[in-house]
């Protein structure tokens, strides 16, 4: 598992944009695509492509158009702001 947590942090770290959608996710919580672009200040087909790399690695979830941290999403939220 940790094996597993490494490999997803430095996926998650070697992007500052995907780094960013989960601060953001995790601080203010689910919200739609276009609004994460605003907030984050990054394009919204760029959000939009980073979510669906996030939804297949099972660390956000779309419903209804608004997404949010999956449990594993929330671990490596978690884990960004120790090493933050």
């Amino acid at each position: 598992m940790a094996d597993d947590m490494d490999a997803i942090m430095g996926f998650i770290m070697g992007n500052k944009q995907r780094e960013r959608i989960v601060q953001i996710l995790g601080s203010k919580g689910k919200m739609e695509s276009d609004k994460v672009a605003k907030v984050t200040h990054i394009p919204a087909p760029s959000v939009k492509k980073i979510l669906a790399e996030m939804a297949e690695r099972d660390l956000v979830r779309e419903e209804n158009g608004i997404w949010g941290l999956t449990g594993a999403g929330e671990e490596i939220e978690k884990e960004l702001k120790k090493r933050g």
